[in-house]
């Protein structure tokens, strides 16, 4: 009789999917406008999606509430025969009076707050937002109650990229303060599985 090295576990695993193409993508925008649509880019890059993932055996679809990801989950939606659970804690970094702009347009404009928010900007909020810590938070929390309501399950999850950031984050046990050297492009797929006491990682910001 063979002897396992390690007992076998339930393993829920994560398409973390970043929106197709936007304007303030293009044009290095902080934004959380949930009105904010695709372009034509950003709907083919959404058909990619889908395409990839028809081959990928999805069980379950989570979207944000912004337009963005609404319409990319959507085509996906159509396409893999899934319905969508919306989920608002699923929303972008939460970016407060900082709406709208560059980082550089806040640090000519709004120095103060720049520098003060570049101290520790995992810890430190825009003004009327959210700290990368809350983010972190906010993620992860909805990513366990994810595990807990779809065990076993292969789930696209369709979102944005600082939420995709936390979660990967999360999953590699990295210091938050890594958060920013994590890349997730606009239309890319990254994939994290979860089990009770471990998480890989199998790669990271695929574009279909």
């Amino acid at each position: 009789m063979s002897e396992e090295l390690h007992p076998p576990e339930v393993i829920t695993s994560f398409y973390l999917i970043r929106h197709g193409h936007t304007e303030p993508v293009e044009h290095g925008r902080l934004y959380n406008d949930p009105a904010v649509e695709l372009t034509e880019r950003g709907i083919k890059q959404a058909h990619l999606i889908a395409d990839w993932l028809s081959k990928q055996d999805a069980e379950c679809l989570l979207s944000s509430c912004a337009i963005r990801v609404v319409s990319t989950a959507k085509i996906v939606s159509e396409r893999l025969k899934l319905k969508t659970e919306v989920i608002p804690d699923l929303n972008e970094w939460d970016v407060g009076d900082w709406e709208g702009s560059s980082y550089l347009e806040v640090k000519k404009t709004k120095p103060d707050e720049y520098f003060h928010w570049v101290s520790d900007p995992i810890e430190n909020a825009p003004p009327k937002g959210e700290s990368i810590r809350d983010l972190y938070i906010r993620s992860v929390s909805v990513l366990d109650k994810m595990i807990a309501a779809h065990p076993g399950k292969k789930i696209a999850l369709i979102s944005h990229a600082g939420v995709i950031r936390a979660i990967i984050a999360h999953a590699l046990g990295m210091p938050l303060n890594n958060f920013w050297r994590i890349n997730i492009p606009a239309g890319s797929v990254s994939r994290v599985d979860f089990s009770p006491n471990y998480a890989t990682v199998h790669f990271l910001a695929h574009i279909p």
